[in-house]
């Protein structure tokens, strides 16, 4: 075993003991057992959604759907593909890729090449993995992206006008205004995009473009470029459960738009609803009075010991990656 291996193992073990202290109930979290049944993802979810009666959500004074609240605990975030075991600390998983139905992110061949190169240099010890061309994910320095954030879980307040999303992990928030005004030129790019919401019946869509295209949609480099469209869909199927559907449209990478599918749940309200949940919504029973609170999560926001430990090891920062010139 190499001693750059050793050292990379090193960091990733404590990384997953950084990991358990966060205080995010998330599906996943803590070291895999053997034989643990595969993690419910986009298959579950769609079966069990399916078989929910009709639902009509609190109303606000406006007469808009009452979506306020803390919401997460859909998944741990490592993989949105299927997978057998990313590293010791994840289980197997259900895809949450929904559409297309085999669960798989439609990549064009210059771009799964590139996707499977982002896989075989994570380090992490697993099968296949090289340890060439060391990317770190972005998320390591407390960079976030649409619509990884939501794995994390939010919390939810809507104001006249604005829908504001404050995110659990981190020190970002969205302030998405409800009208469709003007976007800045495409020149103007950013982590999280720009975006715009509006209503269609009970269902919030928010719809982002303007990324910067360099960050990854989990920690196993599934990525997008700067030209990619987010188009999210945020209903009530319970009072609390939120159908979370988010669609990925960016013809520079994949060969047809696709569509990732998530049960979130409200904190405080039972049900296994971590990561996010909690109060203000639909009046129900909280159990953790301070679950219905949004608590800052300190990460290392300018540590620059922390960066440069992490070039150390032989990890770069992630680039936006370059399609190959049409023929």
């Amino acid at each position: 075993m190499s001693h750059r291996f050793v050292k990379v193992l090193a960091a990733v073990t404590a990384a997953a003991a950084l990991w358990l202290l966060i205080p995010i109930d998330v599906a996943g979290q803590g070291f895999a057992q053997p034989g643990r049944p595969r993690g419910a993802g986009a298959r579950t979810w769609l079966a069990e959604r399916a078989k929910l009666p009709p639902y009509s959500p609190p109303r606000l004074p406006d007469g808009r759907p009452n979506l306020q609240g803390r919401w997460g605990g859909s998944s741990s975030g490592d993989d949105i593909e299927e997978t057998e075991q990313v590293d010791p600390t994840t289980p197997p998983w259900e895809s949450y890729v929904s559409n297309p139905a085999n669960g798989r992110v439609p990549y064009q061949p210059w771009a799964m090449a590139e996707r499977i190169r982002h896989r075989a240099g994570l380090a992490r010890g697993v099968t296949g993995e090289t340890g060439e061309h060391l990317y770190a994910d972005p998320q390591t320095f407390c960079l976030k992206s649409v619509p990884r954030y939501a794995q994390r879980g939010y919390e939810l307040v809507q104001t006249p006008g604005y829908v504001v999303m404050m995110l659990n992990w981190g020190h970002y928030h969205r302030r998405i205004p409800l009208e469709n005004r003007p976007r800045p030129g495409t020149d103007a790019r950013f982590w999280m995009g720009v975006p715009r919401g509006r209503w269609e019946g009970d269902t919030l869509v928010i719809e982002s473009t303007n990324f910067n295209g360099k960050m990854w949609l989990d920690s196993v480099g599934n990525f997008v470029s700067e030209h990619v469209r987010v188009v999210e869909r945020l209903r009530l199927v319970e009072a609390n459960t939120m159908d979370y559907e988010v669609t990925i449209d960016d013809p520079t990478v994949f060969t047809q738009p696709w569509t990732l599918s998530y049960r979130l749940r409200r904190a405080g309200a039972g049900g296994g609803g971590g990561g996010g949940g909690g109060g203000g919504a639909a009046g129900a029973a909280v159990r953790d009075p301070y679950a219905t609170e949004a608590w800052e999560h300190a990460c290392h926001e300018g540590n620059f010991n922390h960066i440069e430990g992490v070039q150390e090891l032989g990890f770069k920062w992630y680039a936006p990656v370059v399609p190959p010139p049409a023929r």
